[in-house]
């Protein structure tokens, strides 16, 4: 009577798993094949960005030294006074624009200047000319990269999308381990009943005692060559969704940490102890904030400013510091990535990653100097982040690729939008098999009718 309980509890449970996965899949299914494939599209996002925006971001490499920062900086400032500009790349490329950032403007209400009718500045390296400016709301073809990160975000819906996505992240995270579980193979408590799962799983002659676990489930991790349609279709949907599940948990489940922090944040800080992300804002951008913003902050008071950090010595100034605090921390610096003016606190910062920084935005270092002083107010590393931030920036970093420099980030990249087009073969397999099962099912059920009426007849004669 025990045995019989636990085996009609095991295939209840069962059924009511893949019942969960079978249609919440179908929900899912025509939201992820487009995050898949614009996923995949975004993990080259700056490449592909500066393709589109080809003519403002690229610029023809020429003998001549390119100009300072600074200097190109100041000529942005004269030439639209009316806003502010408080961050400054740290590096210029040959063939490439400057670009500078516009700052943010969060409240209306306030003395803030105007909202710019654009986001960024394009600057002429070699001789301070304005290229051009860009508002990435715009619908134009420049801005294409950015109409597919923000399709990708909030399905171009705004805050309706974003928490349409994060529903559907948070079902997709949950569907992780019901599809997980419903790889192993069933439990099989009769004989012949187990050599005929064998058979059907490869295996010519039945057993002659039962297989261990790991055999009968080792056949959903493969794919099988030889085969019809219907079981390429099948073998894809569970071979991709094994070999790839962490992959696919970390996307699913840093999905919800973007769109739905209010589930998300709960959970990460009684499991790992998350100590949140207030005041860092990184989360919000999907691809390269490339600065950090100030309500108000403008560069200009320290122009000709005698003080011992001004704008024309602070990228050297403050990468000489942060390269010495982490010598001191037994830690390399391996990229300057922005600096920015805190005009309230008369303060430079800078952000950098090193060696042991999980990646380039949300898990990076930071320094911050007084300009009067030139004394250090602040560093903070990266990898010196609580266990729970840590886990959180892995999460995030490796949902938007930022990670790694050279030829490491770019096989990511790869890796990155193979990741993408699995998402959308799992949903678009699994969609044709529920196609599959249910014409199978209704021809079952057609044949039993059609049995139950000859049988009346036979009866009736």
């Amino acid at each position: 009577m025990t045995s019989f309980s636990s085996t009609s509890f095991s295939f209840n449970l069962r059924r009511i798993c893949l019942w969960i996965h079978r249609y919440t899949g179908l929900v899912m299914a025509g939201f992820l094949i487009m995050a898949g494939i614009t996923g995949s599209l975004l993990a080259f996002h700056d490449e592909l960005d500066d393709v589109f925006n080809y003519k403002l971001a690229h610029i023809e490499r020429q003998d001549t030294p390119q100009l300072p920062i600074a200097a190109l900086h100041d000529r942005v400032i004269s030439a639209y006074p009316e806003y502010n500009f408080s961050s400054m790349p740290t590096s210029l490329e040959a063939d490439k624009s400057a670009v500078f950032l516009v700052d943010r403007v969060r409240d209306q209400a306030t003395k803030n200047p105007p909202k710019a009718p654009f986001q960024e500045v394009y600057v002429n390296p070699y001789n301070g000319d304005i290229v051009g400016t860009r508002d990435k709301d715009a619908w134009a073809w420049r801005n294409t990269m950015w109409k597919v990160f923000w399709l990708h975000r909030d399905l171009l819906l705004g805050d309706i999308g974003k928490l349409l996505l994060g529903v559907i992240a948070l079902i997709w995270t949950i569907n992780c381990f019901i599809g997980f579980y419903l790889t192993f193979p069933r439990a099989v408590n009769n004989k012949k009943a187990l050599q005929k799962t064998m058979l059907e799983n490869g295996f010519k002659n039945g057993p002659k005692k039962r297989t261990s676990l790991f055999k009968r489930w080792l056949p959903a991790w493969k794919i099988r060559r030889k085969t019809n349609t219907f079981k390429l279709n099948y073998d894809l949907h569970h071979a991709f969704g094994l070999w790839l599940w962490l992959m696919l948990f970390v996307i699913a489940w840093s999905s919800v940490g973007f769109n739905l922090k209010s589930v998300y944040q709960p959970i990460m800080q009684a499991v790992v102890g998350f100590e949140g992300r207030e005041g860092k804002g990184k989360e919000k951008s999907h691809i390269t904030d490339k600065s950090s913003t100030q309500d108000r902050a403008d560069v200009a008071p320290v122009i000709n400013s005698t003080a011992a950090v001004n704008k024309a010595n602070s990228i050297a100034y403050l990468s000489r510091q942060a390269e010495i605090a982490a010598q001191n921390n037994g830690v390399t610096v391996q990229q300057s990535l922005s600096i920015r003016w805190v005009a309230e606190e008369g303060q430079w910062q800078m952000r950098f990653k090193t060696d042991k920084d999980i990646g380039t935005h949300g898990g990076a270092s930071t320094i911050t100097v007084d300009a009067a002083t030139g004394n250090i107010a602040k560093v903070s590393f990266g990898y010196q982040s609580a266990f729970g931030n840590k886990i959180d920036q892995w999460f995030s970093t490796l949902h938007m690729g930022h990670i790694g420099h050279g030829i490491a980030h770019l096989l990511y990249q790869i890796f990155l939008a193979l990741i993408g087009l699995a998402v959308a073969i799992l949903s678009a397999t699994g969609v044709y098999l529920w196609v599959k099962g249910r014409q199978s099912r209704l021809k079952q059920k057609q044949k039993l009718t059609v049995k139950k009426d000859c049988s009346k007849r036979l009866l009736n004669t």
